[in-house]
């Protein structure tokens, strides 16, 4: 087996890990706050330990490290409101609006980078509200669920960004750290303020612990360096495609997993189609220009 096909297997691999992500937000059962606060923080530890062992951990300037405590509020609102979106529906819907994230990057990107909208952009977007509409109208009872999960597309579609422009003036592991450490900052504030912190946010079932530790070191930590390792071998083009495949890896894993519960309508299911398949097509376009 060669190098390249050992990465590609890899790249997938961590894509389906990403997918699973969904899967486990819905099977620990504590609140979605609580859950991305201690995936955050179990993640920087985990990150922190990973960069020290290689004595690579850097120094920043105090202008460079508000930017990314920004940064880590714009994560802490996506991952509240994804988890928050599968527990208000189900992982399927959640990660279906997940999708929506890169329509919302191909509008936000022109303000940073003070570019011109591309005109395709326009259309891949109207194709991905059509899709959402179709979602959105057989989903009933579920509509909460999508509204969170387009909140926290739009929210990881500015962290996207931003990231995009940061990652190139530093090393992306160290980004991440402090990324993660504030996000878990600033949610353990809030849940100060809210009074909510307390014996109740470490006596967490067993079972939840051991999920969150998953989602923590291995759908977060290991995931993202394993990531950042492919994606110095392969072409943004391959990297962004394969990411693109994340929420039909994660349908997939749920109907199997939970069964009925996760099977939605056929209709539904067209809007999915719609969403994903435009996304992708968008991403072919964009490395044709």
């Amino acid at each position: 087996m060669t190098e390249r096909i050992k990465n590609l297997i890899l790249m997938h691999f961590v894509v389906i890990i990403f997918g699973f992500t969904g899967i486990l937000g819905k099977l620990i059962t504590i609140e979605a706050v609580p859950l991305v606060f201690w995936r955050t923080a179990i993640g920087a530890v985990t990150i922190y330990l990973w960069l020290k062992l290689q004595n690579k951990v850097t120094k920043k300037s105090w202008a460079t490290i508000a930017k990314l405590a920004g940064v880590g509020i714009l994560i802490a609102i996506h991952w509240v409101t994804f988890f928050a979106s599968i527990k208000a529906s189900n992982v399927s819907i959640a990660l279906t609006m997940l999708a929506v994230s890169p329509m919302f990057v191909g509008f936000i990107e022109p303000i940073f980078f003070r570019r011109k909208i591309d005109p395709k952009e326009i259309f891949i977007g109207s194709v991905v509200i059509v899709g959402v509409a179709i979602t959105l109208k057989f989903s009933s009872g579920y509509e909460w669920g999508v509204f969170l999960g387009l909140i926290s597309a739009l929210f990881a579609s500015l962290f996207a960004t931003i990231n995009g422009v940061l990652v190139k003036e530093h090393d992306a592991s160290n980004l991440s750290l402090v990324e993660l450490f504030f996000a878990s900052l600033v949610i353990f504030l809030f849940m100060a303020v809210r009074g909510e912190v307390g014996l109740e946010l470490i006596a967490i079932d067993i079972m939840d612990w051991v999920y969150i530790i998953i989602l923590a070191v291995v759908a977060t930590s290991f995931a993202f360096i394993a990531f950042t390792h492919v994606m110095k071998v392969f072409t943004p083009f391959t990297t962004t495609v394969a990411i693109n495949l994340e929420p039909i890896y994660s349908i997939i894993l749920a109907v199997l997993i939970f069964g009925e519960e996760e099977i939605m309508g056929i209709r539904f299911y067209i809007g999915a189609t719609l969403i994903i398949g435009a996304i992708i097509i968008n991403t072919i376009l964009k490395e044709k220009k």
